[in-house]
């Protein structure tokens, strides 16, 4: 049976084989024709096929270009909302604790500060211009009016605003209190007495503006300078990704109100005002703005504003934008470059060591050492019972007595399992320990270096702080030989063991992390003319004994850019960039200008 259905199947095959090559033949007999026309379609499909093979792969492609890109504009719905917050999220982490070790923040921005000194004399060098008289003094003036009617609209009702203002409702143009990611607070109202319609924008104060902040990427941002309504320039540029999505997001609102607005005063003009993210906006939007030709002659006064753009913006605007600093304040010079290169300072400088001092001298520590080692000796469970912890004082008591020791006991200090290291070696300096690897390294090359072997082991013993003598041990004669003849086997393994213990509790291991984008970042600066209340000491020649009790003097100059691309640590950079230290600060200097004002006057007389 199974022969029989192999033969049928064999000749069904052929029969098939035999009727359609013949009806190819018969077709190609009758012309070529048809033939020409199915090629040509499977071609055409082919292509067809490929085309869209390609085109789905560029939209992929670009898709994917715009996930990685940073947004540009405010999010469209929640959903968006939500992937850029995220995204912040993790942008800002990496940016900040993803770099900087917990204790370079610590102790190493802390000891950095201390090593650096008060930098505040730097604004006030050569390059720098000192304003004064009356002029500078009505200028001030005029500026502590716009900033306490800014502090008024962040921090107050906006009733109470509108009263401090002087403002009524039919003045009030546009109000969004409530920000949203990427969405700040503004307002725009019409000024009667200085016949301006001003348009504030909020700092960041909520959980969402402080997202915004911290949304810091660099996105392209161009600006179109025009003179008499024809393009006379164009400057590339880069600017802060969330302040340019928020100055987008405001420009769109604001610009037919306020197009509208001059057409009807004609003779307003046009103000916008805004304090730390609120003035980076500010100067973002003024740029936007200056490019309609009915806003052309926009204006704008950013109080502690962020570094939010690159050298040829910022250098771009000093005509219609003006950026007062307080002191110390660090917003105008915080970025990723400027963070980068003080972590580079904070990394290159000697914390590790002074944090080792400091440890040695706390009291409290000794004490949490104490009850280690008194629970590790008591309690079998934890450790060996036989291994002790030192603490601060029988650390000290035994490098003092390291000369004294015969090399045996020194070495015998690292166990298989060495017990937990006491606090003050935590901070211990990586080029010690490299220093003991090259010594142990040379040992058998010279018997001239015996001494340093010694050395070597003796600063093992003492970062693993074991002091054999205070150990109740009662050993064999046994295990004493014994131990005498694997000595100098023993002797590498154990000294390698205690470094590798050491570099694992440091953190000096930590190197800088590169950017995850493909291009390095940029310097980012303040923008516009930058007028910078500086705080001197009365008298420079006073010492150092004395320099508490001086009394600071304010002074105002008009300082260079390039002093911004680096951060000068400061008890008080975070508490100077709040409004009211601004306001006490310039109350200071108006007080002072009209004081030397007087002075001037009676001098001539």
């Amino acid at each position: 049976m199974s022969a029989t259905g192999m033969a049928t199947a064999a000749g069904t095959a052929v029969l098939v084989y035999l009727v359609l090559s013949g009806r190819l033949c018969g077709d190609a007999a009758d012309g070529g024709g048809e033939d020409l026309l199915i090629s040509s379609a499977v071609s055409a499909a082919a292509e067809a096929r490929r085309r869209r093979k390609e085109e789905a792969h560029a939209r992929r492609q670009r898709r994917r270009r715009e996930a990685r890109r940073w947004p540009e504009r405010a999010p469209d719905g929640w959903g968006e909302a939500a992937a850029v917050a995220a995204r912040t999220v993790r942008f800002t982490w990496a940016e900040t604790l993803g770099k900087w070790a917990l204790g370079e923040l610590a102790f190493g921005i802390k000891y950095h500060m201390r090593q650096q000194g008060n930098l505040q004399h730097e604004y006030a060098g050569s390059d720098s211009v000192l304003l004064d008289g009356p002029e500078a003094r009505q200028e001030l003036i005029s500026l502590l009016r716009y900033l306490k009617q800014c502090m008024y609209f962040s921090k107050k009702p906006y009733s109470v605003f509108l009263e401090f203002g002087g403002y009524d409702q039919k003045d009030v143009l546009i109000k969004k209190s409530k920000a949203r990611l990427l969405k700040p607070a503004f307002t725009v109202v019409r000024d009667r007495s200085s016949k301006c319609f001003i348009l504030f924008i909020r700092g960041a104060i909520s959980v969402k503006e402080r997202l915004t902040a911290a949304t810091g990427a660099e996105v392209p941002f161009h600006h179109v300078v025009l003179q008499e309504g024809r393009v006379s320039n164009l400057v590339l540029g880069y600017a802060h990704c969330g302040m340019v999505a928020g100055a987008r997001w405001i420009a769109k609102r604001a610009i037919p109100c306020l197009s509208k607005a001059v057409e009807q005063f004609p003779d307003y003009e046009v103000k916008i005002i805004g304090h730390s993210m609120g003035a980076g906006i500010a100067t973002i939007l003024t740029y936007i703005l200056r490019e309609n030709d009915k806003l052309s002659s926009s204006t704008c006064i950013a109080f502690g504003p962020a570094a939010c753009m690159t050298w040829d913006l910022a250098e771009s605007g000093k005509d219609f934008v003006t950026s007062i600093v307080n002191r110390n304040d660090v917003v105008p010079s915080l970025g990723l470059v400027s963070a980068a290169k003080l972590r580079t300072e904070v990394m290159a400088s000697s914390w590790a060591h002074d944090l080792r001092k400091q440890i040695q001298q706390t009291r409290f520590l000794g004490f949490v050492n104490r009850s280690v080692s008194f629970i590790r000796s008591h309690v079998p469970f934890i450790s060996d019972p036989r291994s002790k912890v030192v603490d601060v004082d029988m650390l000290q008591s035994q490098s003092s007595e390291a000369g004294s020791k015969p090399l045996a006991d020194t070495h015998a200090a690292v166990k298989k399992r060495p017990a937990l290291v006491c606090w003050s070696c935590v901070a211990a300096q990586k080029q010690s320990v490299k220093y003991c690897k090259q010594t142990q390294d040379m040992e058998n090359q010279t018997d001239s270096n015996v001494e340093t072997v010694k050395v070597t082991n003796e600063s093992a013993a003492e970062l693993v702080a074991i002091d054999l003598r205070e150990l109740s041990l009662q050993e064999s004669d046994e295990d004493d030989a014994d131990r005498e003849g694997k000595d100098s086997a023993l002797k590498e393994t154990d000294e390698e063991e205690a470094i590798e213990l050491i570099e694992s509790l440091t953190d000096e291991k930590q190197e800088l992390s590169l950017s995850t984008s493909a291009q390095e970042p940029h310097q980012l600066y303040p923008p516009g003319r930058i007028l910078h209340m500086v705080g001197l000491q009365e008298s420079e020649e006073a010492t150092t004994s004395e320099q508490g009790a001086q009394k600071e003097v304010v002074a105002l100059y008009e300082t260079p850019r390039h002093l911004y691309s680096k951060i000068r640590l400061a008890r008080s950079m975070i508490g100077e960039h709040y409004m009211p230290k601004y306001i006490k600060t310039m109350e200071e200097l108006i007080e002072k200008l009209a004081e030397e004002d007087i002075e001037n006057q009676l001098d001539s007389l």
